[in-house]
């Protein structure tokens, strides 16, 4: 081979020149291309943002003004009808002692004065004065079970004309078309629809933030989470501005801001109420399956309200509405066992201990429980890495694609930061950094592992599910057991900027839904000086557990509670048998 071959002419150089120069011309014009499409894209986001809040300000605006009495939103009359209960506040509705449009606007002040401190509010629903004058006008005989009571309902659960935004400005200025099928219901047992309540951005988190509409902040204190996504239901319910909040629950998302808050959360069994109209950025589910959930002041409320969503009625039938979803009636004899409650209690997982605080709560629950008369058992539930990778996997059985589809061209949120992030690292990179962590992370391992790697697998992924689930109703039939307690999350409410870190404190919530068990929190006790000292005595083996320990430091005052869960399809039970528990409770605590 001569060297002439090895050697350009000068007319092949000149091509090659000519073509060089065409290709940086090229990339140049791509890269330009590309830094003006995203300052385009950059401004047209923050302008589709900046135009969705002024015209939320000024509907606010108007809307205080309307309200605004005396140079107050909150009169005597009003407060007198945010403090009733929910049962007296639905017998002076029926009665007329209470109008429709008073008890609207009561909780529209309430929830005003609520808002301005945590910014727990999207939107306030413009129909809803419409709405309240046309129940008014009703007779008495024609109003229904919840005639007038306003209820508030999460970002991600469509209300006709209204915003479903998950946090997303993509979402922004898409109202929903109709209803779903829940709010539907409630609409035809008679309640008004008045706001819409704040999320984390996907829904993502146990946090309650996103750049959308800000930051909502726990009600003690605005550096901790309100816990999410269902987070502005929850600091609503919890403040007093709202009787009964819908949710949504997919790992705890109902029952952890209700746990951080201090209200009731509920997560039915999936298929006991309908979940059409609830917006996710997944296109469908396979493993770990949502449900829409309750928030409220106490479990009566929630029992009272499911006993009527799920007896048809000839106006109100959310069987019609969803023909897909299973008639499970409400049975009323599920909701005694003629004796006394036999219940399994688990104090913590080995894999992922609890803080002092949170192991109090349980010993105490204990405690009240016996000494009613309740028989306690101790129980145990399998986890360890295997059971928590399992969760992920199944959660997220995309491999976070439609998450991290969802998140493009928008301003990353922390409260998801570190999720989209790990979502995005290769395959051949995730083993290399378990390795490297080692044994001083915990939970990283699980996490980085949590990938689904062809359709065989996710095959043999969901027979792990089901093998799972069947292990655990064996062993709860062997303890002949009615219900469980154990704990909500592994700490109290975290600060905002380790929410992330600290996902894994929610196993005690997500092996409910892969089990999907129903399951609701109720709040106990606060977190005392005595709880904050006892974490020097906190285990820290890993990383990640002295997370836990730093985040726990500091949350004197935080809501600390249990969580109490039943078999599948035994939400009569399972809530009879929380209003037992917390009357125990109280009757415990008074004694002390």
């Amino acid at each position: 081979m001569g060297t002439r071959q090895w050697l350009l002419s000068s007319g092949d150089l000149d091509r090659w020149t000519l073509g060089a120069a065409g290709a940086t011309a090229a990339s140049a014009a791509a890269l330009l291309w590309y830094m003006t499409r995203g300052c385009s894209v950059k401004s047209e986001y923050y302008e589709r943002v900046r135009r969705r809040l002024d015209l939320e300000r000024h509907r606010r605006q108007l809307l205080t003004q309307q309200l605004t009495t005396g140079g107050q939103l909150m009169t005597v009359r009003r407060q007198l009808i945010v403090e009733l209960p929910l049962a007296q506040l639905i017998e002076q509705l029926q009665s007329g002692k209470i109008t429709a449009t008073e008890a609207l606007r009561a909780y529209q002040a309430k929830a005003m004065e609520i808002t301005e401190q945590y910014n727990c509010i999207t939107e306030f629903v413009t129909t809803a004065e419409e709405r309240a004058a046309a129940l008014d006008a009703l007779p008495e005989s024609k109003r229904g079970p919840l005639h007038g009571v306003p209820i508030s309902v999460k970002d991600s659960i469509d209300l006709e004309g209204f915003d479903s935004t998950l946090g997303l400005a993509k979402y922004l200025d898409r109202p929903a078309a109709s209803n779903a099928t829940l709010v539907q219901t409630l609409i035809d047992l008679g309640a008004v629809p008045f706001c819409k309540t704040n999320v984390p951005q996907t829904l993502m988190s146990f946090g309650c933030s996103n750049p959308v509409w800000g930051v909502t902040t726990n009600i003690r204190d605005p550096a901790r989470v309100p816990g999410g996504s269902s987070g502005g239901e929850a600091v609503l319910v919890a403040a007093g501005g709202s009787p009964l909040g819908l949710g949504s629950d997919i790992g705890g998302s109902a029952r952890v801001p209700a746990l951080f808050s201090g209200c009731c959360g509920f997560k039915p069994t999936c298929g006991r109420v309908s979940s059409v109209g609830e917006t996710s950025f997944m296109p469908a589910f396979t493993g770990v399956l949502p449900t829409l959930g309750f928030l409220a002041r106490e479990p009566s409320d929630v029992r009272r309200v499911l006993r009527l969503i799920t007896t048809p009625l000839p106006g109100a039938d959310m069987y019609r509405l969803d023909p897909l979803l299973p008639r499970v009636l409400w049975n009323e004899s599920l909701e005694s066992a003629g004796r006394p409650w036999r219940v399994g209690y688990l104090s913590e997982l080995p894999f992922c201990p609890v803080t002092p605080g949170v192991r109090r709560v349980i010993t105490e629950t204990v405690s009240a429980l016996e000494a009613a008369g309740m028989e306690l058992v101790p129980f145990q539930l399998d986890c360890g890495p295997a059971e928590l990778q399992l969760f992920l996997q199944q959660a997220l059985p995309d491999n976070g694609a439609f998450l991290c589809r969802a998140l493009e061209n928008e301003v990353l949120d922390v409260s998801v930061a570190d999720l989209a992030h790990g979502m995005k690292l290769p395959t051949w990179v995730r083993p290399l950094i378990s390795w490297v962590l080692g044994s001083r992370y915990r939970f990283a391992s699980s996490r980085l592992k949590a990938w689904t790697a062809d359709t065989e697998q996710a095959v043999v992924l969901r027979a792990a599910q089901d093998q799972y689930v069947q292990r655990t109703v064996t062993r709860w039939r062997a303890a002949r057991l009615d219900l469980l307690l154990l704990p909500g999350f592994a700490c109290p409410p975290p600060p905002r900027d380790k929410v992330s870190e600290l996902i894994v404190g929610g196993l005690y919530t997500m092996l409910m839904n892969m089990l999907n068990f129903p399951a609701g929190i109720l709040t106990v006790d606060r977190e005392t000086e005595e709880d904050q000292a006892a974490l020097e005595h906190y285990p820290t083996p890993s990383v990640e557990l002295q997370w836990f320990k730093e985040a726990s430091r500091g949350a004197r005052g935080q809501p600390l509670g249990v969580q109490v869960a039943a078999l599948p399809w035994m939400e009569e039970q399972l809530l009879a048998g929380m209003c037992d528990i917390e009357r125990a409770i109280e009757k415990h605590y008074r004694k002390t």
